[in-house]
């Protein structure tokens, strides 16, 4: 059971590649798209010590994801959102991180695929455009559901292992109906500088069929125990950032953060059995710069950065690099004011 345990846990960890945000709320009747790609990379993990240790034969975890998000102003304290970050994994290659090692295998496994989508609002409470005007402070809330796209089923990829064939043996999220909160905390300390505090709690209030968690197929393999039922409880993010930005030019404008970010999942219930030595902690450091133009025919966000694994427990110590391209856009206000 333990090797079930931490095979949902570890392998799920590598679609952890959400962004935090800050207090602010789009213009009404303004929006914008943007995509995300990122490429993740891991050469060690966590054990549930936290001791970092390399992986076997010098192996490493590589997966390539591409998000996209579409956010809007209703009015000038609420933003609708549809967020798919993580999103699109068209390749991935982590087979050095299956737990059921089999000699002779000529295939690759993978944790392509998609992810589920996030739906909610964002609604500033404290702030220029909040219902309560402050211009120290910003406060907002988002509230939203996570809406399950289709995942592998596992239950399918046991053929392609045995078979020494290339296998899906991890998702890229958890392809079950879940529903949250974020909350957000800016304190605006001059023009050029802000601290950002945030946080995300999402809850899984169904279970899932263990055929379309990654657990299954290592029962399947190892113990002969497909048919599974997998609690995932919660999850928890809570981040601190720094952010400066200054004017370099008429219509150009430069960001900086250093976001410090903790993500703790709990052990999933694997037929209502929990290992609480399989809790998955993970905290990043996620220096990042921006480039922001508002003279181009649609003003344009450009935003790198670096997520480097500083410490954690039942995880892979992954490092992310992402390049996002924001276009915001006007349309008529949907809600007038």
């Amino acid at each position: 059971m333990k090797k079930l345990i931490a095979l949902s846990v570890l392998l799920l960890s590598l679609g952890a590649f959400a962004f935090a945000d800050d207090a602010m709320t789009m213009p009404q009747g303004v929006g914008r798209v943007y995509i995300a790609p990122t490429y993740s990379f891991a050469m060690s993990e966590f054990d549930k010590d936290g001791k970092s240790q390399d992986l076997p034969n010098g192996d490493m975890l590589h997966a390539f994801n591409l998000g996209f998000a579409l956010e809007y102003g209703i009015l000038p304290w609420i933003t609708a959102a549809i967020q798919w970050t993580p999103g699109w994994t068209p390749w991935s290659d982590v087979t050095a991180a299956a737990l059921f090692p089999l000699s002779n295998f000529e295939g690759d496994f993978n944790t392509n695929g998609v992810a589920d989508l996030f739906v909610g609002a964002k609604f500033q409470i404290l702030g220029d455009n909040g219902p309560v005007e402050n211009d120290m402070f910003r406060l907002a809330v988002a509230a939203g559901v996570i809406v399950p796209l289709p995942g592998p089923d596992f239950s399918k990829e046991v053929p392609n292992v045995m078979a020494n064939k290339d296998a899906t043996i991890a998702s890229m999220d958890r392809h079950v109906f879940a529903f949250g909160g974020r909350f957000y905390f800016d304190w605006i300390i001059n023009e050029n500088f802000f601290l950002n505090l945030y946080n995300e709690t999402i809850f899984y209030p169904i279970e899932q069929d263990g055929k379309y968690d990654g657990a299954n197929l290592g029962a399947a393999v190892a113990q002969g125990q497909p048919d599974v039922k997998v609690n995932y409880k919660y999850r928890l993010t809570f981040e601190v950032e720094p952010v400066y930005s200054t004017d370099l030019a008429d219509g150009v404008r430069l960001t900086a953060g250093l976001p410090v970010n903790y993500r703790f999942n709990p052990a999933p219930e694997i037929d209502g059995t929990s290992d609480s030595d399989y809790n998955s902690h993970s905290l990043y450091v996620t220096p990042n710069v921006g480039v922001f133009l508002t003279n181009t025919p649609l003003p344009l966000e450009f935003k790198l950065q670096y997520g480097i694994p500083v410490w954690g427990q039942n995880t892979y110590a992954r490092h992310n690099i992402t390049a996002q391209i924001r276009v915001y856009f006007a349309i008529p206000p949907l809600m007038a004011n």
